[in-house]
């Protein structure tokens, strides 16, 4: 078949745009798209076998000569004990292990791929330091410009990250804590990249819906790897990923090991952030007073993609689950126990499903995954929590048989 294998169709009004623009606001009603495919079109060029890209059919990239990757996607999923949930089985979905360490490098390839592909100059958006680091990375790879607009308070391991990788950044103040100025910043950057023809990495389907289709491999990837899964727990900063994950799952709706229907989405969300909580119950507004989690990366005051995680939890059957910072640096130390060092929003998954089980609301009948979003090395401040121990002590070559005895005691 001729033409493009997908199109941009407006949530409100319906109407279709073909391949092409970045202004992803609804030209006949200011409404925000989605990405729709046409079943049996392929875009051009062969799939690897391999990574995120084996999946180019649900990817809105027209010809994958124009594909921009570092090795993203296939992460593994590590079989964790199911005793302290109650369930069947419990796997962690391993993101902090793609190339930059989070799962934003999914957003990022299909980003700077889809600038490659259009001749754009480079991309702009917003970061609470993931999602910068992603896309300075592929930004460069691509040869293209990466202009950043970050938290104020972003970890200073991730800034670091991102201007090793050569990115222009600047640090937003009330960017992310306010819901006003989040949102006056991410229309400002959306306005802009589409003036000037900038590829906007604002990670949430209402300012980058093509580019958000990346994030929705990792549940291609699930179906693919433990097709059993019962419910996926994944953390909520800006919303996008738990849209992605569950449009991912409503795309592949039928695919054998589905029942027709997908595992059950649960958004989980700390506490002082409570933001998919008032979606769910009508108000997008996001919040009115301050957002108070020190969780970095799911410090955001407005929701990016609230529509699509409503839809993604109440179209799987799935629920929010609001959890405390502390909960979180609980399963941080847990995770870290069983050989997973990730950051603390990386944890927040499994802080959720503990609070699940605890309440009654898994069975043991459940297969479990989580989404750990972000690598451990990230964050050096909640590394020295997890590292609370005495400091390294000097000793002689003399002293090393001392030294492995009081170990191994």
């Amino acid at each position: 078949m001729s033409g493009p294998h997908f199109h941009l169709e407006c949530r409100g009004c319906g109407s279709v745009v073909e391949p092409g623009t970045v202004d992803y606001r609804c030209a006949a009603c200011g409404d925000e798209y989605v990405v729709r495919y046409v079943a049996g079109r392929a875009p051009l060029g062969a799939a690897p076998a391999a990574g995120m890209w084996r999946f180019a059919e649900r990817l809105p990239l027209a010809d994958l000569a124009h594909a921009v990757s570092l090795g993203e996607g296939d992460t593994p999923l590590v079989e964790l004990p199911a005793g302290p949930l109650g369930v069947a089985s419990v796997r962690v979905k391993c993101e902090h292990l793609n190339p930059t360490g989070s799962f934003k490098d999914r957003i990022a390839s299909v980003a700077l791929s889809i600038a490659r592909e259009r001749g754009l100059a480079g991309c702009v958006g917003t970061s609470s330091g993931n999602g910068g680091a992603a896309a300075a990375a592929y930004a460069a790879a691509a040869g293209l410009t990466c202009a950043l607009f970050a938290l104020a308070d972003t970890a200073e391991q991730k800034l670091l990250q991102i201007r090793a990788l050569r990115a222009s950044v600047h640090l937003v103040t009330g960017l992310g804590h306010d819901a006003a100025a989040t949102d006056a910043a991410a229309r400002t950057i959306a306005g802009i990249a589409a003036e000037t023809g900038l590829m906007p990495m604002l990670t949430g389907g209402r300012f980058s819906p093509e580019a958000m289709e990346g994030a929705a491999t990792i549940a291609y990837e699930i179906l693919d790897r433990a097709p059993g899964t019962t419910v996926v727990y994944a953390p909520v900063g800006g919303g996008g990923l738990v849209s992605a994950i569950g449009r991912g799952f409503a795309n592949a709706a039928g695919a054998p090991g589905t029942g027709g229907r997908g595992p059950r989405v649960v958004g989980v969300q700390p506490a002082g952030c409570p933001t998919l909580r008032a979606a769910l119950d009508g108000d997008l507004g996001g919040l009115t007073g301050p957002c108070e989690t020190g969780v970095s990366g799911l410090q955001v005051a407005i929701l990016f993609d609230g529509r699509g995680a409503v839809e993604a939890v109440r179209g799987s059957g799935g629920h929010l689950t609001e959890v405390t910072d502390e909960q979180i640096h609980a399963a941080q130390r847990a995770l870290a126990g069983a050989g997973l060092l990730v950051e603390p929003a990386g944890a927040t998954a499994y802080a959720g499903a503990l609070a699940d089980a605890a309440a009654g609301r898994l069975g043991p009948d459940d297969r479990v995954v989580l989404v750990a979003t972000g690598a451990g090395y990230k964050d050096s401040a909640a590394l020295a929590r997890l590292a609370d121990g005495p400091p390294p002590r000097r000793i002689t070559a003399d002293q090393i048989r001392e030294a492995i005895a009081h170990a191994a005691s």
